[in-house]
C-alpha cells in the first residue's frame, strides 16, 4: 500500500508541473505544502520516512514534466530551422516505418542541415539535433529502414495545430515525443549513407551498428509478413485486421472498420496493447512451463514456474520490438514484466502494489506518459478489474469455480468492469459509449485473442518455410474475422447499442469515478466513506451545472464561428432560439487521408455540446467545402441539407447522397422555393443564381446568401469568382450590403473585385485559408483592396477560429489566437 502512495505523489507532481509550466515554482510548492502535506503527515505521523520519499517523488514528477513541456533547446536544434525551403538534410531513422496508401512515414533524428539560403545565420553546413516526421512518397528498390543514415532535399515545416476550441493538441503530442517539425521527399531523391556491405568506398558512408542491423532485420521480417498476410487475402478488411493484430501496423485499417469496432466496444483489439502482450506471455509461459515440468526436480521445488516466467520475458520483448515497440507497447511491456516478477515472488495477489510499481517505472522513464490515452485507459481498466473481482469473490463466489461456465461468466464480468472503468475516458476522448461492449467483447476477445493471435504467431514462425500451410491458417483466421465483422454490424444495429456523446469536462469525469467508487464502498460496507464520496460527487455535478449555466449564451444572442479548417471553409451559426446551422465542412483533396469533419469540426461541435444540427448548408460540391461534411452527416443528428442544384460524380458527393438517404436527411434547394428562408428571428436571404449556372463551374455556382438578424448582417459568398460577382452587382436593389463578409474564394485575386466591395461595404472580412498554403491565399492585391477601404481583416491561418456574437444591433468579433 505504501508504494501506491508513492505512485500517487508522483502523479500529483507531474500534474502540478504540467499546469504550472511557465509560472513561479514557489507558488505551487507552497500550495502543495499547505493543502496536501498536512493530510498525509497525519496519515504517516509514525512513518515520516515514507512521507519524505513521497515528497521526493512529487518533486521529481514536478521537475521531470517541466523539462518535457518547456525544454531548454540548444541553438543548433532543428526547431530553429523550421519553415525554410530547399534544405539538404542528413539524419538517422529512429523508428519503424508506418505504411499508408501513397507514402510511408518515419521519425528522423537530424544530424546536419544545409539551408538553401546562405544567409549569415544559415551559412554552409550546420550540425543539428532534434527529431522530425519524414513522409516518403513513391516506390523504389531502395530499402530504407531503422538505423539508416539518409540525405535528401526538402522544405522543413513547423508542426501546427488547427486553432479551434476542443481541438486535439497535435503540436504538444509530438513535442512530448521530441518531434518538432516535418519534411517530405520521394524515394528516388533519397541518398542512403549507411555502409551495409564490405568494400563501400564512399567517404560519406558510415558503418551501420550491430544493433541497427538486428532491428532492421526484425523490421524487414515484420514488413515481409505484413505483405504476406495481405497478399493471401487480396487486401480485404479481414486481412488488414489480422495484419494489424499480429504486426501492430494499425495504420492500414480503414476508418469504416475502426468506427464499426468503436461502436461495438472492441476497438482496443486493433492496437497492440496489454491484452495482446498478456496473451502472448501466457502462451509462451504455458509452453515453457509444460517443458520444465518434465524435469521432476524443477517441478517439486516449484522452480519450473519461476524459470518459465523469467524466460517468457525474452519472446515477449522480441514480440514487442517486432510490432514496432510503440510507446503504448513499451508501457504494456513494463506492466506485464512487473506482474511476472510479482508472480515469481508469489506476490501476485497484491496487484495494486505491482501496478503502482509498474506505473512508477513508466513515469520515471517518461513522465509525459501520464497524459497518454493508452496509459490512462490501461490503468483504469486494470484497477476496475481488480476491485470488481473482489466484489465477485464476496458476492458471487460460485462464479469463480473452475468450469467452462464459470470462466465464461468471469470473462463477462471482467469486460463489464473494464468497460465501466474506461467509459468516462472513452466518452471524453472518443465521444462514444458502447452499451453493447460486454457482449461483443465476450465474442471478440476469445476469437481474436485466443484463436487468431496464436494462429497468427504460428504463421509468423513458419511462413518462410511452409507458405502453403501458413496461407491456409491465414485463410481460416480471416474467415473468423469476417464473421466477427458481420456480427459487429448486426450488434451495433440494435437499439441503444451505442451512442455518441459530447466531450465530458474533467469535473464530470471525476464525478463519474467518484460515483463508481461510492458504489464499490457501499457494497463493501463502508457506509460513512460512501456518504462522503457520494457527497463530493454531487458537489462536482452541481458546480458543473452552475458553470454551464454561467457560460450559456444570452437567449437573444446570435453566435457565428468561422472554424479553422485549413484551406477550406466551415462556419457554425447558432441562432438565438438554439438552432444550429453548419455552413460547409472544409476538406482536403480526395487523395488525402485527413478528414476535417472527423478531426476538426466534430471535436469542435462536441466541445460545444452539440449533437443535433438543424441545417447543413453546402455552398458548392468542391472538396474543400464538401469532404468534411461526410462524417458530420453520418454521426450527428442532421435534419436538413441545403445545397444548390450541382451534381458531381465523385466518391465524396455520392457518399453524401447515400448517407442522406440512409439517415432520412431532407435535401433542400432554396432556389427552388422562396429566396428568403426564415429561422426564428434570423433570416437567410439566398441570391438567385439559377439563370447564371454554368456546367462544371462549381465555384461560380456557389450558393450566395446573407444572414440577417435585426440590424446585423453577414454575407456568405462561397467561392464565387469575378464574373459571378459582376452579375450579382448588376441586379438592381439586390441588397448585398453586410456588416461582415466571409471572403469569397479564400481571398483569391479571382474574387473580391472593387465593384463587389462597393456593393457589400463590409466593415470586417474573414478570410478562411490554410497556413502557408500552396495558392498563396490571401492574395496581396486583395489585402490591399481591403486595407484601402479600411476593412478589418481576420484570417483563420493567423487568428485561428473567429467568433462573432450579435444581439441584432451591435456585434463583437473575437479570435482564438489573441495577438
Amino acid at each position: 500500500m505504501k508504494i501506491s502512495f508513492i505512485f500517487f505523489f508522483l502523479i500529483a507532481g507531474i500534474v502540478t508541473g504540467n499546469f504550472s509550466a511557465g509560472y513561479s515554482h514557489i507558488v505551487f510548492f507552497a500550495a502543495f505544502a499547505l493543502s496536501v502535506l498536512p493530510c498525509f503527515f497525519f496519515y504517516f505521523r509514525k512513518k515520516q520516512g515514507i512521507l519524505i520519499i513521497c515528497v521526493l517523488f512529487f518533486i521529481f514528477g514536478y521537475l521531470s514534466i517541466q523539462e518535457r513541456v518547456k525544454p531548454d533547446l540548444p541553438s543548433h536544434h532543428i526547431s530553429n530551422f523550421l519553415d525554410t525551403k530547399g534544405n539538404v538534410i542528413t539524419g538517422k531513422i529512429v523508428s519503424f516505418a508506418k505504411h499508408y496508401k501513397r507514402k510511408y512515414q518515419v521519425t528522423l533524428l537530424c544530424q546536419t542541415i544545409k539551408p538553401r539560403n546562405n544567409t549569415e545565420s544559415f551559412k554552409g553546413l550546420k550540425k543539428v539535433t532534434g527529431k522530425i516526421k519524414l513522409s516518403i512518397y513513391g516506390s523504389s528498390n531502395k530499402k530504407i529502414g531503422y538505423g539508416d543514415i539518409i540525405r535528401f532535399k526538402s522544405s522543413l515545416k513547423s508542426i501546427r495545430n488547427f486553432q479551434n476550441p476542443g481541438g486535439f493538441d497535435y503540436k504538444r503530442f509530438l513535442k512530448l515525443q521530441g518531434v518538432y517539425g516535418s519534411a517530405w521527399t520521394s524515394t528516388n531523391k533519397i541518398e542512403i549513407l549507411t555502409h551495409r556491405h564490405a568494400g563501400a568506398d564512399s567517404g560519406d558512408e558510415v558503418q551501420s551498428t550491430l544493433f541497427s542491423q538486428m532491428i532492421r532485420k526484425i523490421e524487414n521480417l515484420r514488413i515481409h509478413y505484413f505483405h504476406f498476410i495481405l497478399n493471401q487475402i487480396d487486401y480485404s478488411n479481414s486481412g488488414k485486421i489480422m495484419a494489424s493484430l499480429i504486426t501492430g501496423k494499425k495504420e492500414i485499417i480503414p476508418h469504416a472498420i475502426r468506427d464499426l469496432f468503436s461502436k461495438a466496444g472492441i476497438s482496443h483489439l486493433l492496437a497492440i496493447s496489454g491484452l495482446h502482450l498478456s496473451i502472448v506471455s501466457l502462451l509462451f509461459f504455458s509452453i515453457l512451463y509444460r517443458f520444465f515440468s518434465l524435469f521432476s526436480t524443477l517441478l517439486i521445488s516449484g522452480n519450473s514456474k519461476k524459470i518459465a516466467g523469467i524466460i517468457s520475458i525474452v519472446p515477449l520483448i522480441l514480440y514487442g520490438i517486432f510490432t514496432g515497440f510503440s510507446p503504448s507497447c513499451q508501457r504494456a511491456l513494463i506492466m506485464i514484466i512487473v506482474l511476472i516478477f510479482a508472480f515469481i515472488r508469489e506476490k501476485e495477489k497484491d496487484v495494486i502494489s505491482s501496478l503502482s510499481l509498474a506505473g512508477i517505472l513508466i513515469l520515471i522513464l517518461d513522465s509525459a506518459a501520464l497524459f497518454s490515452i493508452s496509459f490512462q485507459l490501461s490503468f483504469s481498466a486494470v484497477i476496475f478489474i481488480v476491485y470488481g473481482a473482489s466484489l465477485l469473490k464476496q458476492y458471487l463466489p460460485l462464479i469463480l469455480k473452475k468450469n467452462i461456465w464459470s470462466k465464461a461468466g468471469v470473462m463477462v464480468f471482467i469486460t463489464l468492469f473494464a468497460g465501466l472503468g474506461t467509459s468516462p475516458l472513452t466518452a471524453h476522448y472518443f465521444n462514444i459509449v458502447s452499451i453493447i461492449a460486454p457482449i461483443s467483447n465476450f465474442i471478440a476477445i476469445p476469437l481474436l485473442g485466443f484463436i487468431v493471435l496464436p494462429l497468427g504467431l504460428v504463421c509468423l514462425l513458419c511462413f518462410l518455410w511452409l507458405p502453403a500451410f501458413a496461407g491456409f491458417l491465414i485463410y481460416v483466421c480471416t474467415q473468423l474475422i469476417s464473421y466477427l465483422i458481420i456480427f459487429s454490424q448486426f450488434i451495433i444495429s440494435l437499439p441503444f447499442a451505442w451512442s455518441r456523446t459530447v466531450t465530458l469536462q474533467w469535473c464530470e469525469i471525476a464525478a463519474l469515478y467518484l460515483i463508481f467508487i461510492s458504489i464499490f464502498l457501499i457494497f463493501k460496507g463502508y457506509k460513512k466513506a460512501f456518504a462522503v464520496i457520494l457527497f463530493l460527487s454531487f458537489l462536482l455535478i452541481i458546480s458543473n451545472f452552475v458553470s454551464l449555466g454561467l457560460n450559456k449564451s444570452d437567449e437573444d444572442l446570435l453566435q457565428i464561428t468561422t472554424i479553422d479548417v485549413g484551406q477550406g471553409n466551415s462556419t457554425l451559426i447558432q441562432t438565438p432560439e438554439g438552432e444550429n446551422i453548419l455552413v460547409d465542412g472544409g476538406g482536403f483533396s480526395d487523395i488525402s487521408s485527413f478528414d476535417t469533419g472527423r478531426y476538426i469540426i466534430a471535436p469542435f461541435l462536441w466541445k460545444k455540446r452539440i449533437k443535433i444540427i438543424d441545417y447543413v448548408i453546402l455552398t458548392h460540391p468542391e472538396a474543400d467545402h464538401l469532404n468534411g461534411l461526410i462524417f458530420i452527416l453520418d454521426n450527428f443528428g442532421v435534419k436538413t441539407l441545403i445545397k444548390n442544384s450541382d451534381v458531381r460524380d465523385t466518391h465524396a458527393y455520392n457518399t453524401m447522397v447515400r448517407i442522406c438517404k440512409k439517415r432520412n436527411i431532407k435535401i433542400f434547394n432554396p432556389l427552388d422555393h422562396d429566396k428568403i428562408f426564415g429561422l426564428g428571428r434570423i433570416r437567410l436571404k439566398f441570391f438567385d443564381s439559377s439563370k447564371d449556372l454554368l456546367a462544371y463551374n462549381y465555384n461560380n455556382n456557389s450558393l450566395v446568401f446573407k444572414l440577417i438578424y435585426k440590424k446585423f448582417s453577414m454575407l456568405f459568398p462561397g467561392d464565387i469568382l469575378k464574373s459571378r460577382e459582376k452579375k450579382l452587382c448588376l441586379k438592381p436593389d439586390i441588397g448585398l450590403h453586410s456588416d461582415i463578409m466571409l471572403a469569397p474564394h479564400h481571398g483569391s485575386n479571382s474574387s473580391s473585385t472593387k465593384i463587389f466591395l462597393e456593393k457589400v461595404v463590409p466593415a470586417s472580412v474573414i478570410i478562411s485559408c490554410g497556413f502557408q498554403n500552396k495558392y498563396n491565399f490571401p492574395d496581396h492585391r486583395v489585402l490591399k483592396r481591403y486595407q484601402a477601404r479600411k476593412i478589418k481583416i481576420f484570417r483563420t491561418d493567423e487568428n485561428g477560429a473567429v467568433f462573432i456574437s450579435s444581439d441584432g444591433n451591435d456585434y463583437k468579433i473575437k479570435t482564438f489566437i489573441i495577438k
